[in-house]
């Protein structure tokens, strides 16, 4: 039987000597070394961006020939006419746009993918699609625990990736829901497991089922890899919003095209923008709540006194009517309220006016002179019309994006005229989005963005692996190395073939039926090849070569590939799987190269000492072992990924970066949950069948891929 097994993979093991080299070396060559040398270089380039914004804002397309992938478009569209788009909802009181609008593309794409509306996917299932945006957001800014946390032989997870992540820094009193997000960080959390999770296991509410900032909003360790839907691509599209070597505004129509081409797909759009404010404006009974529960716990102020203080806030009294000494005592408590010292203004030396400022500001925490800056700030968001004033934002000028929201069509007939004279976009058309500021807010939380904004960036779409056995598997398991969500996804392109792999032990008898890969740029062809590792192997190809299967990907981004045959993999036995991916340029193919990467502690420490008026409260720990990632700019040698990020830390602002493992994986079924869903025995071939048992090498060969369900 073995020698029959043999002789049938004769074919693709001769590829795989090929393809991969076999052997692992210590010391680098010349060309190694050179290579090694032109990727700290070129990485160099990401980790200055990240000193200088906190995050990648760079477009990842710009050194790239693309172009329309569509003839022509309708008008006008709106993914709401299908039925596909779910309510909106409010993030108050939290800074977790990012989580909301990721949640709110999924939940579209996941309608669109089932053919379901929203209304016929709760008559369906019994209840409405509603995903968890407090489970995205709590895991992805709470690194692994700690070996410490857990008595001795009982931590749940691989103990070499102990306390890998996102780390508050000590004694900060930013809340982990508080931090921010992006892009890259929700679908690196999504590609390692970390949800997409029902609302209902994970509800955006305090233990209390209130939405009290004071509240306790943590989740239990066990819910963090919990999955209700697996991820499948998680896109990242470029921008329409570019600039020239010069920092000039350059407007690419292309880029307009493609995400009109994925909302036409069924799949909404997030997107990231300079918003005017950070959170919407209350209504009156939504203040005077908020105002009563911050003053629950205060002391040695009288009822009258907190009555006072909220009719003012709130704007039933005008602060006109106070005087100065009324002023002061209010901005006291406002003090007090916020647990700051009673000597952060000198209050003594500002006139009415400016005590009426500081008492009223959003921007309470901050210099006198900063609550002036942000309150005198410009408009970008134009109100037209008069029933129903019609909300439509237009940013022209270059400015940090600071909010995320989700497009779900288009209209290109909006006129430029339609904003002011001196603030118009320089063409027609208009994004049709959906924020998450409640329905209180803008056209029922919908609003305008023109196509001509001159922020937009981190644009995102995603996908999930969907079929009708959804409900009878609960298991999945993902094998990687990688569990730092990323603030950047760096794609290195060399003129000569480079491969990367990582190698993965197998825990129990599972059925491999995808691996994933990350690519950087437009129009990516990956191939991916799975190798089963003899017993010495010493580099991630070192044994017998399972499958290899390649893809074309349009967009950069986490994808997940099938397998041209699902493998049984037995407990104990290693895996390596093997990467190469190349991509058109104007000078022909180059191949790249992709790694992640976000600040760590010394990098965060310094960009804060740069930043002062914006700190950062976390940063970035990676944890690279050796044995588990490689990479290869020469056949038949291997380095190891410890080697490697040794090497390129070393070079100059690449020591602020917190470089991860390779962003490969592999997704694996347990054996006996497949066996409870589909009989297997019928798809294991006799002997002289097209594919082959094979036990003595510890996999088995199965005629044909059963469709794995995705919950």
């Amino acid at each position: 039987m073995k020698e029959k097994c043999i002789s049938m993979l004769l074919a693709i093991l001769l590829l795989s000597a090929l393809l991969c080299p076999a052997y692992a070396y210590n010391a680098l060559s010349p060309g190694e070394t050179a290579a090694l040398d032109y990727l700290a270089e070129e990485l160099q380039e990401s980790s200055e961006q990240l000193m200088q914004s906190g995050e990648d804002v760079d477009d990842i397309y710009s050194d790239l020939t693309w172009a329309s992938v569509a003839d022509t478009f309708p008008a006008q569209f709106d993914l709401r006419e299908r039925g596909t788009v779910t309510p909106v909802k409010a993030q108050s009181p939290w800074g977790t746009c990012w989580s909301f609008a990721t949640t709110a593309a999924s939940e579209t794409s996941i309608l669109n993918s089932l053919g379901l509306t929203s209304e016929t996917y709760e008559e369906r299932f019994g209840e409405e699609l509603d995903l968890s945006e407090k489970h995205m957001a709590w895991f992805t800014a709470k690194a692994l625990p700690e070996l410490s946390d857990y008595p001795e032989g009982e931590y749940p997870y691989d103990p070499a990736q102990a306390g890998e992540g996102l780390h508050l820094f000590e004694g900060t009193d930013t809340a982990p829901l508080n931090c921010g997000g992006n892009y890259f960080l929700s679908s690196a959390s999504l590609a390692s497991g970390v949800g997409i999770l029902k609302e209902k296991y994970a509800p955006y509410t305090d233990a209390e089922g209130l939405l009290d900032p004071k509240g306790d909003w943590s989740l239990p360790e066990e819910q963090r890899f919990g999955v209700s839907f697996e991820l499948k691509d998680a896109n990242i599209l470029p921008s329409p919003a570019s600039y020239d070597k010069d920092g000039n505004y350059v407007y690419r129509p292309e880029a307009t095209e493609l995400i009109k081409t994925e909302l036409m797909n069924g799949r909404a759009v997030g997107i990231s923008f300079k918003a005017d404010k950070s959170m919407p404006e209350m209504g009156k009974d939504e203040l005077r709540a908020k105002f009563e529960e911050d003053l629950r716990d205060i002391t040695g102020v009288s009822e009258e006194e907190k009555a006072f203080y909220i009719d003012v806030r709130v704007g039933d009294v005008d602060t006109a009517d106070l005087s100065d000494d009324e002023l002061r005592d209010l901005i006291r408590l406002r003090l007090r309220i916020n647990g700051m010292a009673e000597d952060t203004y000198d209050l003594a030396s500002f006139d009415h006016d400016q005590l009426a400022t500081i008492l009223m500001s959003r921007y309470f925490s901050q210099p006198y002179e900063k609550i002036v800056e942000q309150e005198n700030q410009r408009s970008y968001m134009s109100f037209v019309g008069e029933d129903p004033v019609i909300y439509a934002q237009y940013t022209d000028e270059a400015k940090t994006a600071n909010h995320a929201v989700t497009v779900v069509g288009w209209d290109d007939s909006f006129s430029a005229e339609n904003w002011p004279e001196g603030h118009r976009p320089p063409g027609d058309g208009v994004w049709i989005v959906k924020n998450s500021w409640g329905t209180g807010w803008g056209n029922d939380g919908y609003f305008l963005l023109s196509y001509y904004d001159m922020t937009l960036c981190g644009i995102g779409s995603f996908e999930y692996v969907l079929n009708e056995d959804i409900a009878k598997m609960d298991h999945l398991s993902i094998l990687e190395h990688d569990y730092m969500p990323s603030a950047i996804a760096s794609s290195t392109l060399f003129d000569a073939p480079v491969y990367a792999a990582n190698v993965f032990t197998v825990n129990e008898d599972s059925v491999l039926q995808y691996v994933s890969v990350m690519t950087g740029d437009l129009n990516t062809s990956a191939t991916a090849s799975v190798y089963l590792l003899d017993e010495d192997a010493v580099s991630p190809t070192d044994g017998l070569l399972l499958d290899s299967v390649t893809e074309n990907f349009l967009f950069a981004g986490y994808h997940r590939i099938s397998l041209s045959t699902n493998l049984l993999l037995r407990e104990g036995s290693r895996i390596g799987v093997a990467v190469s991916a190349r991509v058109p340029t104007e000078a022909g193919y180059r191949y790249a190269l992709v790694n992640n990467s976000s600040l760590n502690e010394e990098g965060t420490a310094a960009y804060n000492e740069l930043h002062g008026d914006s700190p950062l409260a976390r940063y970035a720990k990676a944890v690279v072992n050796p044995g588990e990632s490689y990479v290869s700019f020469e056949p038949g040698r291997w380095i190891d990924w410890v080697d490697v990020t040794a090497y390129i830390g070393g070079v100059g602002s690449n020591r602020n970066a917190a470089y991860d493992n390779l962003p490969i994986k592999a997704y694996v079924y347990p054996l006996q949950q497949v066996e409870q869903v589909h009989d297997l025995s019928s798809r294991i071939p006799a002997a002289g069948g097209e594919a082959a048992i094979c036990p003595e090498d510890g996999y088995l060969l199965l005629d044909a891929a059963p469709s794995l369900p995705a919950e």
